[in-house]
């Protein structure tokens, strides 16, 4: 049994929030930022021996990463896990394994909200249409499109496209989206956009 918290050591120095978003700027640095977290595991006795702290290592590399930690956000990248930062360990009497807390660095994913971002369109409907940043999924409905967009779907080849036929969107296309909001949960994260503001909208066809 293992789960991620956020590292319990001193209180991080106050920094100010995260800049606000411009239309037509690119996602501000902010939406990646390094952390140092705890990962607690529960090793069985078979793996003690001269290579336990690579076995923790490997570890933890294989089940945080890609993972979603809530509102700390998805777990791009584990960047270090130094020896000295892996405890000694509180051994448990009824079953013989070890309780063990080791912290690492890495990189984190966590949308705020007025950013905008640069996202592939991964499904097309009559109610929006649906994006991808990495792990983060956005949704724009019709409503959060430009006027001339808003009555343009088309069911036959499931594509939102303008009343001048010049913009066209469509599955594997890029898109510029301001998010308005982000929901968090356990597991997950989403988040809801608009591509109605100047300088969003269809960045490539794919």
């Amino acid at each position: 049994a293992a789960r991620a918290r956020r590292d319990r050591g001193p209180p991080p120095r106050a920094r100010a929030g995260p800049p606000r978003a411009r239309a037509g700027d690119r996602a501000p640095w902010s939406f990646f930022f390094k952390t140092d977290l705890v990962y607690e595991m529960l090793l069985h006795p078979k793996f003690f021996g001269p290579r336990l702290k690579v076995f923790i290592k490997d570890e933890i590399m294989k089940q945080v990463e890609g993972t979603c930690l809530g509102r700390e956000g998805y777990v791009c990248a584990v960047l270090d896990i130094n020896d000295k930062d892996v405890d000694a360990g509180v051994v448990d009497h009824d079953t013989g394994c070890v309780q063990v807390n080791a912290r690492y660095s890495a990189i984190l994913l966590r949308p705020f909200k007025n950013e905008v971002v640069d996202a592939v369109v991964t499904d097309v409907s009559e109610l929006g249409f649906f994006t991808e940043v990495g792990p983060l999924s956005v949704f724009v409905s019709r409503h959060a499109m430009p006027e001339d967009l808003q009555h343009g779907f088309d069911a036959d080849v499931d594509s939102w496209i303008s009343d001048d036929k010049e913009v066209e969107i469509k599955k594997k296309c890029v898109v510029r989206v301001r998010l308005l909001g982000v929901m968090c949960d356990t597991t997950q994260i989403t988040a809801v956009g608009s591509i109605k503001d100047d300088y969003l909208g269809l960045v490539s066809t794919g």
